[in-house]
């Protein structure tokens, strides 16, 4: 309810053009969390001057304890969808500036109106972190205005309003100023850094299409070759029969060295369906099938639960533990079975791959750079992964344990 009255606020001024298509999800979250933790400071210290020597009677106790529990329900309403991972759209902190403005205006009010010392004070962070929020700099001047006029109500109408004789309109106009020069100083600031993310963003897409534009080409070229060097040596094996031991040991070693040159091939073609928006569970299940097509080494994947969104980065990293895990089993290990599992929790998700082999040796972390690179994409996601030297099916298992909100 509180959304779609923002947003009819917002159609009615004709400014929902300038803010919706201007927050991406993370920031978003980012941004509604910090509010959250700003409103529960801000919460604590009105208790406090609530609380502490009052000089009020209880009429205007009990129109603070109202203005508190609204503040107080409305923050722990938000921190409650934060913590269920429930979505927080833009509206909902529309909603969360405009109550603060409502909630500062009606404290004003009830405490004097401008003859009251800090409570105009309010004012400043919910213009600020509005200001931060909506990059549009016409927006945020309607906004000032409007805050500043219903200010200037206050203090003309409440209390005992301006006292001309002690100056109280240039202290006003002082504040009002203030106001706008708060607002107009954190737009700029959010707008800057607003272009430096779009720029960003920018390069990331363009890096993501030349991943796609690389991966295309390595199939259509260099992969393609390797296919038809690897059918051709298997023929030049059955032609040469049994009798040059050496030249078909030699075919063979060549035929395994095309095979892992295939594998290592399929790895930027089937994580580019990553970059094009594919999802982890989707892509993996590709290169599971890839895997067992290239080398003859049998593969499954299972996968529980439903996929929460993921970073590209986060879909990238577990990819790459999984790629490595199953060369680590066509290479080194002689397996003859692998198995895939993926399993999205709500909080966590769990990528394992165990196979059938010889298992790894005490120094396993030591050879090569393949178990570094897992461990490095593991920290990218925010998790850990953890090695079973003789796993559930009696070669190594390798698990991943990365949290959900990464």
């Amino acid at each position: 309810m509180v959304p779609r009255l923002a947003t009819k606020a917002a159609n009615a001024v004709r400014v929902v053009k300038i803010t919706v298509n201007q927050f991406d999800p993370d920031g978003l979250k980012y941004f509604t969390t910090v509010s959250v933790r700003a409103h529960w400071l801000i919460s604590v210290i009105c208790l406090i001057e609530l609380v502490y020597r009052p000089h009020y009677g209880m009429i205007k106790f009990a129109a603070y304890g109202v203005i508190m529990a609204a503040l107080i329900g409305f923050t722990a309403f938000l921190h409650y969808r934060l913590r269920s991972n429930r979505p927080v759209t833009w509206h909902w902190l529309l909603a969360l500036y405009g109550l603060d403005v409502l909630l500062v205006s009606a404290g004003t009010a009830i405490s004097g109106g401008f003859s009251h010392d800090f409570f105009h004070l309010f004012y400043y962070p919910a213009m600020a972190a509005f200001a931060a929020m909506f990059t549009s700099f016409r927006l945020n001047m309607l906004w000032v205005t409007m805050v500043s006029l219903v200010y200037l109500g206050i203090s003309l109408t409440a209390g005992a309003g301006l006292d001309l004789g002690d100056r109280d309109e240039k202290t006003l106009l002082a504040r009002v100023a203030v106001m706008y020069a708060v607002v107009a100083a954190v737009n700029v600031a959010s707008r800057f850094e607003r272009i430096r993310w779009q720029q960003s963003v920018e390069r990331e897409r363009a890096l993501e299409r030349e991943r796609v534009e690389v991966s295309q080409a390595i199939h259509d070229t260099a992969a393609q070759s390797v296919f038809l060097i690897g059918m051709g040596i298997d023929t030049a094996k059955e032609l040469a029969g049994h009798g040059n031991p050496e030249l078909i040991a030699t075919l063979e070693a060549t035929s395994a060295l095309s095979r892992s040159t295939m594998w290592e091939l399929r790895r930027p073609i089937d994580i580019a369906g990553i970059y094009e928006g594919r999802e982890l569970g989707r892509a993996l299940r590709s290169h599971v099938s890839s895997f067992t097509n290239v080398t003859s080494v049998v593969a499954d994947m299972t996968e529980t639960g439903v996929e929460p969104s993921l970073s590209v980065e986060a879909k990238s990293s577990l990819f790459s533990i999984a790629h490595n895990a199953l060369t680590n089993a066509f290479r080194h290990a002689g397996a003859s079975r692998v198995s895939v599992g993926l399993e999205f929790g709500e909080k966590d998700i769990r990528l394992r791959v165990s196979d059938d082999g010889i298992g790894l040796p005490d120094n396993y972390a030591e050879r090569g750079h393949g178990f570094a690179n897992m461990c490095m994409a593991a920290e990218r996601t925010g998790g850990r992964l953890s090695v079973e030297q003789k796993g559930e099916m009696g070669g190594a298992t390798i698990t991943c344990l990365a949290p959900v909100d990464r």
